[in-house]
C-alpha cells in the first residue's frame, strides 16, 4: 500500500552500516512513495539531516563512527529534529537497549530481522501522525495570528473557563489577572461592574460564562478597575459563545475594548453638569440654597404639609449694620461676614430645615414640623443671638445684628409665596421698631435681642 498522495512525497533517511540491509530498506521504502536518502553511519546521517531534513529517520543502533543512540540524540537536538519520527532498527532485544533507544528520543523500536509489513505500517502511521500534528500546529499558529490581529485585548476560553488563546494585548491589560494559556479566566482583583454594582471579580466571570453559554447573542458589559500604575481603567467587554455546527458550546471569545478616556470624559462632563446645576440652585459665596431653590423647597414642603397636617415656619433674616461693614472694612470683609452668618445659622437649625441666602444680606429659613409659634420664635431668638456675636475678620472683630420676621403655616398663608411675604413684612416691623429683634407675622408682639 502506497503512502497517501500529498503535495510532495515524504522524505525518509535510512541509516545502516549493513550495505545489503540498507539497500533493501531503501528500495522498499521508495516503493511506498517516499523520497529516500541513505548512509552508513550516524555522523553522515546527522550531516544529511542538517542539510536536507527528513520526514522520518530509520536508524540502526550499532554503527561505526556514531551509533544510532548518539545520532538520535543529536538529531533531536536540532530545531528541525525535535518532532521528526525516528525508528530505531536493531538486533538488540534486551530491555536496556529498548530503554536506551527511547531515552535517546526514538519514536518506535523495530527488531531485526525486519518484518516488512510491520515496517510499512509503522512508517505510514508515524509520518501521517507527524503530518497531522504539524498541520495542527500550523492551524494553531494561524488562529493565534488571527487573535493577535484583533486590535483589542482578546481571550478565547473553553467551556470550562480555561484560557486557550490570548493575544498580546490581553496579556498586559490591567483588568485581566495574569492571563496565561491553560489557566482559568480571571479578572484582576477589584474589578467591578458599575451597572449592576457587582464588586466580586470572580462572580462577574461566572455570570459571563453562564449568560454566554445560554445565549447566541453577544453579552456586553462595562467593567471598571483601578490599576496601581494606570489608575482608573474602564473597558467594554464583549463576550460571545463559540459553537459547533450542532450547537454544542465550545466556550467563548471575550474582547475588551479600552474606553477609559471616554468614561473619564463622561465623568468630567457629569461632574460639570452637577456643578453647574449646584451653581444654578446655590449661592456661590456661602454655598447655601439660593432664592430659586428655597422657593421650590418651600412650595414642596407646603404641598406635603397640606396633606399631612405638618406645621411649618418661615423666617426672613435681614442683617443690621452690614452696610457699615462694607463701607468701613470693604467688600472682602462683607463676604467674610456673610459666610460666617451662613455657618452660624446652619449651626442653630436642625438637619431637616433649610437655610438660604436670598441675596445681598437677606437670608431665609424654612423650619419643618415645628411644635408651635413659641418654638419658632425661640429658634429665631437663638439665630439672632448667634448672628449677634462678634464676627472674626482679618482686620479684627466686628459686630452686627439682625431683624427677623416669622410666618406660620397654615395660619399666615396657603402657599410659599404668601408665607415668605408675611415673614418679610414681619421683618420690616422689627426694623421699624428699632431693629435687632424677632417678630411673628400678624402680631404686635416683638422680641428684641
Amino acid at each position: 500500500m502506497l503512502i497517501a498522495q500529498r503535495d510532495r512525497p515524504y522524505r525518509a533517511l535510512v541509516v545502516d552500516d549493513d550495505d545489503v540491509l540498507r539497500t533493501a530498506m531503501h528500495r522498499f521504502i521508495a516503493r511506498l512513495g517516499f523520497e529516500v536518502q541513505s548512509t552508513d553511519n550516524g555522523s553522515r546521517a546527522l550531516a544529511l539531516f542538517e542539510a536536507q531534513g527528513a520526514d522520518i529517520v530509520l536508524l540502526d543502533a550499532a554503527m561505526p563512527v556514531m551509533n544510532g543512540f548518539a545520532a538520535c540524540e543529536a538529531i533531536r537536538a536540532l530545531p528541525a529534529g525535535r518532532r521528526v519520527p525516528v525508528i530505531m532498527i536493531t538486533s538488540y532485544e534486551d530491555e536496556d537497549s529498548v530503554d536506551r533507544a527511547f531515552a535517546a528520543g526514538a519514536t518506535e523500536y523495530v527488531n531485526k530481522p525486519i518484518r516488512w509489513a510491520v515496517l510499512r505500517n509503522r512508517l505510514q502511521q508515524l509520518v501521517e501522525a507527524a503530518d497531522a500534528e504539524r498541520r495542527l500546529r500550523q492551524d494553531h499558529a494561524f488562529f493565534q495570528c488571527l487573535v493577535d490581529a484583533i486590535p483589542d485585548p482578546t481571550l478565547v476560553c473553553d467551556r470550562e473557563g480555561i484560557v486557550r488563546w490570548i493575544n498580546r494585548d490581553a496579556s498586559r491589560f490591567p483588568l485581566v489577572a495574569e492571563a496565561t494559556v491553560g489557566a482559568p479566566l480571571r479578572l484582576a482583583q477589584g474589578v467591578t461592574e458599575p451597572a449592576s454594582g457587582e464588586s466580586d471579580a470572580q462572580a462577574i466571570v461566572t455570570r459571563i460564562r453562564t449568560q454566554v453559554a445560554d445565549s447566541d447573542t453577544q453579552l456586553d458589559l462595562l467593567l471598571r478597575g483601578v490599576h496601581p500604575a494606570a489608575g482608573e481603567v474602564y473597558a467594554e467587554m464583549h463576550a460571545l459563545a463559540l459553537r459547533g455546527l450542532d450547537g454544542i458550546n465550545f466556550g467563548l471569545i471575550l474582547r475588551l475594548q479600552d474606553v477609559t478616556a471616554r468614561e473619564l470624559e463622561a465623568q468630567r462632563l457629569r461632574n460639570q453638569v452637577t456643578r453647574y446645576g449646584a451653581l444654578a440652585h446655590h449661592d456661590s459665596l456661602t454655598g447655601l440654597a439660593n432664592r430659586r431653590l428655597f422657593e421650590d423647597i418651600l412650595n414642596e414642603a407646603v404641598s406635603t404639609a397640606g396633606s399631612t397636617g405638618e406645621h411649618l415656619a418661615v423666617m426672613f433674616v435681614d442683617l443690621d449694620g452690614f452696610k457699615g461693614i462694607n463701607d468701613t472694612w470693604g467688600h472682602a470683609a462683607g463676604d467674610q461676614v456673610l459666610c460666617q452668618v451662613a455657618t452660624r445659622v446652619q449651626g442653630v437649625v436642625r438637619p431637616p430645615d433649610t437655610v438660604a441666602r436670598l441675596g445681598g444680606d437677606e437670608f431665609a429659613v424654612l423650619l419643618r414640623d415645628v411644635s408651635g409659634c413659641p418654638a419658632a420664635l425661640d429658634l429665631g431668638q437663638r439665630i439672632l443671638a448667634a448672628v449677634s456675636k462678634p464676627m472674626e475678620l482679618a482686620d479684627g472683630p466686628a459686630g452686627i445684628g439682625a431683624s427677623i420676621g416669622v410666618s406660620w403655616f397654615p395660619e399666615h398663608g396657603p402657599d410659599g409665596a404668601t408665607l415668605l411675604r408675611c415673614a418679610d413684612e414681619a421683618m420690616y416691623a422689627v426694623k421699624i421698631h428699632g431693629k435687632h429683634g424677632v417678630a411673628m407675622a400678624g402680631s404686635d408682639t416683638l422680641r428684641v435681642g
